[in-house]
């Protein structure tokens, strides 16, 4: 069988008796498990909501500290709220992880919604003005990232440190290859979900093809590409989906199909493989409990053999 990537999405999504301090803890535990797993990425979510048990909004602070306690895993944020942040603050940020990282550090940067409570606080502005801010603000991220001799400008602009050091991975995220142009035109990788509410399924195969053309053409090197997923994996399939019906019924996130036992989750993946012309994807675990979760990674890291690839 082919080999394929597998990468974790986490959303801080845990047992309802956990307080956020723990959810943290168990982030870590979890992200160290992955790293001596074979999982190829961690990515923690950017999600701003009304919840006394939050453990995190913006989770920019936890990469360094993810990045410490593991040695091989690459660790990122999927995605920065780019609308409510400042471009040069985010650049000088992931620069410097980068490198003190280096090869290991992601920035998915996504065009989402926060709640008008949160776009006033943020950045004193409405949520519709924000969206139309992207664009130009994602310009300009990838600029102060890609353009560093033009930035220094001899000694006359400004640097972004440290100078010739290495940048992130820069991925644009989506819920449909409507993102794909804005990722040749930025030279960014590219990451589609198909589990977020509203999100399109329909496989286009040829149009990723092209889009994996175009860019090889425009900059000599082949995109990275994921596909990111929702779901469970358990010991029977019964389990796995008991699981996933009960998130479902607690929040809109977690509304994937692909959850069984370890052999039927493999065949449900490597089907994606193939109808969406992927060698990555990107996990989140619809398990709640700490124990769910662990026993989850470690049956999918045996079943693909994650550690040999």
């Amino acid at each position: 069988m082919e080999n394929i990537k597998i990468g974790l999405l986490d959303f801080g999504l845990r047992d309802t008796k956990m307080n956020s301090l723990h959810v943290i803890e168990d982030l870590i535990e979890y992200a160290n498990h992955a790293d001596k797993l074979g999982f190829s990425r961690l990515w923690v979510a950017e999600h701003h909501v009304a919840n006394t048990r939050a453990a995190w909004s913006n989770p920019e602070t936890l990469l360094p500290i993810l990045a410490g306690m593991t040695n091989r895993i690459k660790i990122g944020v999927a995605g920065i709220l780019l609308s409510i942040h400042n471009p040069y603050h985010v650049a000088l940020n992931f620069k410097l992880l980068a490198n003190l990282f280096p090869g290991r550090i992601d920035l998915g940067l996504a065009n989402g919604v926060v709640g008008e409570k949160i776009a006033q606080a943020a950045i004193k502005d409405t949520n519709q003005i924000l969206r139309s801010t992207f664009d130009s603000k994602l310009e300009e991220l990838v600029h102060y990232l890609q353009d560093e001799d033009e930035l220094f400008n001899e000694g006359k602009g400004i640097v972004i440190p440290p100078y010739k050091g290495e940048i992130p991975e820069i991925w644009t995220l989506g819920v449909s290859y409507g993102s794909l142009d804005r990722a040749l035109k930025l030279r960014t990788n590219f990451a589609r979900s198909i589990f977020h509410a509203g999100s399109d399924v329909s496989y286009e195969k040829e149009r990723l093809a092209k889009f994996r053309e175009d860019y090889f053409q425009r900059y000599g090197v082949v995109p990275k590409m994921t596909l990111a997923i929702a779901g469970c994996c358990h010991k029977t399939s019964q389990k796995a989906k008991k699981i996933l019906d009960f998130l479902n019924t607690k929040t809109a996130v977690g509304k994937g199909d692909i959850f069984g036992s370890p052999a039927k989750f493999q065949d449900q993946v490597m089907t994606l493989k193939e109808q969406y012309g992927i060698d990555e994807i990107i996990f989140m675990s619809a398990a709640m409990k700490s124990q769910d979760r662990m026993m989850g990674i470690e049956l999918i890291s045996d079943i693909f053999k994650l550690n040999q690839n």
